[in-house]
């Protein structure tokens, strides 16, 4: 957080100015993450429903209960540990070059970037597919090293929030696999 987040956000920055269309083009991209959460956990829910109700508690049955389960956790999760948290975001930080600390319990707004809510949402769902589908470990690795990259490069996150994002996402994963575990599985 100290050395490499700021380089980066500026290096990023400087990357964008290079070239008007990727600045322009990666300014106003809409957020459409509680869309996604909301509809991905709702199939994912209805297929365990119905595999459920066939009688069937395999590999996909399980599959589909984690991850509509941690999806809405994590982005319920991320949202506490913005308002908690509080630090900047990172184009903010660059057009305005405020303290990029943490601001305690001041989350919201401008000061919403840590942990980054994409980085959280799509590692619980790349975990899941982790530990139930381990052919295709290197498909989930390089998916979220490609938005951990992406986030980054358009200056929506500084490389920290985009670390702390990965590690809630995974972690709100295992915790809800544990529970599952000793309660249904």
């Amino acid at each position: 957080m100290r050395y490499l987040d700021a380089w980066l956000a500026l290096g990023a920055r400087e990357l964008l100015r290079s070239s008007d269309l990727l600045l322009n083009s990666t300014s106003d991209i809409p957020d459409f993450l509680f869309l996604i959460v909301c509809v991905g956990s709702g199939l994912l829910w209805i297929n365990y429903l119905i595999l459920r109700r066939r009688g069937d508690n395999n590999e996909l049955s399980q599959f589909s209960l984690l991850a509509g389960s941690a999806l809405p956790l994590a982005y319920f999760l991320k949202g506490i540990f913005k308002y908690v948290f509080g630090r900047t975001n990172t184009r903010f930080w660059l057009e305005n070059r405020v303290s990029d600390e943490f601001h305690w319990f001041h989350g919201g707004g401008n000061y919403g970037g840590f942990p980054s809510g994409h980085m959280a949402v799509f590692s619980a769902f790349f975990a899941a597919i982790w530990i139930f589908y381990p052919r295709y470990r290197a498909v989930s690795s390089g998916c979220l090293i490609a938005l951990a990259l992406a986030l980054v490069a358009t200056d929506y996150h500084f490389l920290s929030d985009v670390i702390a994002g990965a590690y809630l996402g995974v972690a709100v994963t295992w915790l809800t696999r544990l529970y599952f575990e000793k309660i249904w599985w």
